[in-house]
């Protein structure tokens, strides 16, 4: 597995940090704060998730007729 911290400038000057695993973009990585890139880098090595937690407590299917 390949981690990299990738830094991209825009065409406005607006930079933006993220990271790429494999050479593809990590979900929930970008930022336009090198700090809180470097977290999420350092999370990620360390086993852990940028993935935000999602889980169903109750559902229910109503009849719409």
């Amino acid at each position: 597995m390949k981690l990299e911290l990738v830094k991209e400038t825009k065409p406005n000057g607006t930079i933006m940090y993220s990271i790429e695993k494999d050479g593809h973009y990590v979900s929930h990585t970008a930022t336009e704060n090198l700090e809180q890139a470097e977290g999420f880098f350092k999370a990620i090595i360390g086993g852990g998730t940028t993935e935000t937690l999602k889980e169903t407590i109750q559902t229910i299917e109503l009849d719409e007729n």
